[in-house]
């Protein structure tokens, strides 16, 4: 009896073994079914509303990537290390940043609460390349919070569109027509068209950003602010359809965001001016040292970023001209360097208000300068009376 039921179990092993083969082989085919199906994988690109503050100031945009499978729904977005108790970390380059990983729910529950808006636009690209594109932001992931922080060559618009060009190749995007802007005009400039609401903001971005955002680039890199990218994006094409979707409101934009001082940089900067025009005609020390406190101040700032911080972006600036340590340091010599300065930074002034279409500094820095130029050159005559 035991050899016969050895005998019937050997018989049916083949049978069992089929069996199983054919059982994995559905499988396969069943789980090939399911990630070939076009709603495997759903990306698009959510953008978000500007804040007050200085590093969110001209919004966001990053990746939303939806896999009701496997019930995922992530957003991938390039992050900073929190800057706002570590603003000499900032200054020093010493930030990071990354491509990181948040539910969707909890990143717009953040964004609820601060009332900022925020927008999606789904990507209509074929599944193969959402797929790509989500290899693409897993691998960036994987790269970890170890980049230097480089606000203008790894923003959230230009990252974005590097990532969805990633996404499709060894193929290309096809872009529309070019906005004229893109063409005649810097990245700083771009940025600034931005920011202009935060006077403030856009004072210090123009004190920090050095020349290498006022030179000549590849056109998709000067794609610096979401409302940019979402533009070009729309023109694009890829194999002869669509880029983006429509538009859909994900939260509505629930508080007005605005410059939060009444006190810009442009009526500080009159201010001083106006204090510098009445100490050309009577001698007073007090405005004297206050002018050079603040020369000084600003000096150091735009001395240390340009030849001491690791910052990027702060390669040069043009306002180490008016603004350096030099003026206090070489203050006991000064009958000898104050007008010569003086005509420097009425120069420099004029020059500036030139530049026109592309400027390279803020407003108020110009009124500013021509406040000090007033008050070395009353200094000078002043001595020469005395």
């Amino acid at each position: 009896m035991r050899n016969l039921c050895r005998i019937i179990l050997l018989m049916l092993l083949p049978v069992y073994a089929y069996a199983q083969t054919d059982s994995l082989e559905q499988a396969r085919q069943d789980s090939l079914a399911i990630t070939e199906a076009d709603n495997f994988v759903t990306a698009s690109i959510l953008v978000i509303s500007p804040s007050d503050v200085l590093y969110s100031c001209a919004g966001h945009a990053c990746f939303r990537m939806q896999c009701p499978h496997y019930n995922l729904d992530v957003v991938y977005t390039y992050e900073s290390e929190n800057v706002t108790n570590r603003v000499w970390s900032f200054l020093q380059g010493n930030l990071k940043m990354g491509m990181t990983i948040v539910p969707t729910e909890r990143m717009v529950a953040d964004y609820t609460k601060e009332g900022r808006g925020v927008s999606e636009y789904i990507l209509t690209l074929p599944l193969e390349n959402r797929k790509q594109l989500w290899q693409y932001l897993d691998g960036k992931v994987e790269e970890g919070m170890n980049l230097p922080y480089d606000y203008l060559n790894r923003g959230c618009a230009v990252t974005c569109l590097r990532a969805v060009c990633a996404a499709v190749h060894p193929d290309t995007i096809t872009f529309g027509p070019w906005d004229e802007k893109f063409l005649r005009e810097t990245r700083r400039t771009l940025l600034r068209n931005r920011v202009d609401d935060f006077p403030w903001n856009r004072f210090i971005l123009y004190s920090i950003v050095g020349s290498e955002a006022d030179r000549p680039c590849s056109i998709t890199d000067k794609v610096v602010v979401y409302p940019d990218l979402i533009n070009v994006l729309q023109k694009a094409t890829f194999n002869g359809h669509p880029v983006l979707g429509e538009p859909h409101t994900v939260v509505k934009q629930t508080v007005s965001i605005k410059e939060s001082s009444a006190l810009t940089p442009m009526m500080v900067a009159c201010l001083m001016l106006v204090v510098s025009i009445i100490g050309c005609f009577w001698i007073c020390q007090p405005v004297s040292v206050l002018l050079l406190v603040i020369q000084t101040a600003f000096g150091l700032v735009i001395t240390y970023l340009i030849f001491l911080s690791s910052l990027p972006v702060t390669d040069f600036s043009w306002l180490i001209i008016p603004f350096n340590p030099l003026p206090l340091i070489l203050w006991r010599w000064r009958k000898w360097w104050l007008l010569p300065f003086g005509i420097v930074c009425l120069i420099w002034s004029a020059v500036m208000l030139m530049q026109t279409e592309n400027p390279i500094v803020d407003p108020a820095h110009i009124v500013l300068v021509f406040a000090l130029a007033l008050n070395y050159i009353g200094q000078y005559f002043q001595l020469r009376k005395a």
